[in-house]
């Protein structure tokens, strides 16, 4: 089952985000199969970002681990069965049985039908809705002491899978990021760069392109150690403000819509 926090705290509130790659549980059926251990699945998923996305009053936080299922791949992707789905790493010790199997597809498609019915009881609420997609990404992957993978800018806004009349409302927030000082550095926040917008974001922005902006939002991991998950409290608390402010100014100055 897969295990997520759906929180609606305002409903005045055209915007909702989401922190589907946070979670760390792997059901216990599952826990005994697995052949990636904590600390490398730690590595690959986001954590944290529940709390960039709890930033906000309407939320839905992940608490299952993408390596049980993967809500941003496509549905016959979303359960990594071979190393070539997963970094190289080999998912499983064995194969998994096919009524587990079958049990998370049918987890992944409820999980959906849910986000359809939030979706759509919004939108009787709004006629139009903002939904931050927020994730992080690694960029030390050949180890700890390495030299940075390249074109790897602090924040990351996917945008490629919406409609192009909405790109100049994307670079107002890119230009609200770009350039805030976090521990001392100018913040780097570019567009369509590595990450795109994963299957969330493009199955919402297909099915309601008319009424909402779905942005998948990458976050570079300055603000931990990528490889023991120590996080690094003061940078994460100024990338936290800054972020929160920047969508604020964005929703009141694009849609005149108070966060409040």
């Amino acid at each position: 089952m897969i295990y997520s926090e759906w929180y609606f705290g305002n409903d005045n509130l055209p915007l909702l985000a989401t922190a589907i790659h946070n979670g760390h549980q792997i059901p216990s059926e599952l826990k005994e199969l697995c052949a990636i251990n904590e600390k490398d699945r730690l590595r690959e998923e986001d954590p944290y970002t529940s709390e960039l996305a709890t930033l906000f009053p309407n939320y839905i936080v992940n608490h299952t681990s993408r390596f049980a299922v993967d809500l941003n791949r496509p549905p016959e992707k979303a359960v990594y069965l071979t190393s070539e789905d997963c970094w190289g790493l080999n998912p499983w010790l064995k194969p998994l049985p096919k009524e587990y199997l079958n049990k998370l597809y049918e987890d992944y498609n409820t999980w959906y039908a849910l986000l359809r019915y939030q979706i759509e009881r919004m939108l009787k609420i709004h006629p139009f809705l903002i939904i931050l997609d927020l994730h992080s990404y690694n960029y030390l992957r050949n180890g700890p002491e390495t030299e940075p993978e390249q074109n790897t800018p602090d924040i990351i806004i996917g945008r490629s899978n919406l409609k192009s009349e909405y790109y100049p409302l994307i670079d107002d927030l890119r230009d609200l990021l770009l350039g805030k000082i976090i521990q001392g550095n100018e913040l780097n926040c570019q567009l369509d760069v590595k990450f795109t917008g994963g299957n969330l974001s493009q199955w919402l922005n297909s099915h309601f392109s008319d009424y909402l902006i779905c942005l998948a939002i990458e976050f570079k991991k300055i603000f931990m150690d990528e490889w023991t998950g120590e996080l690094y409290y003061e940078t994460f608390n100024q990338l936290k403000d800054v972020f929160k402010e920047a969508i604020a100014s964005w929703l009141q100055n694009a849609f005149s819509i108070q966060l409040g």
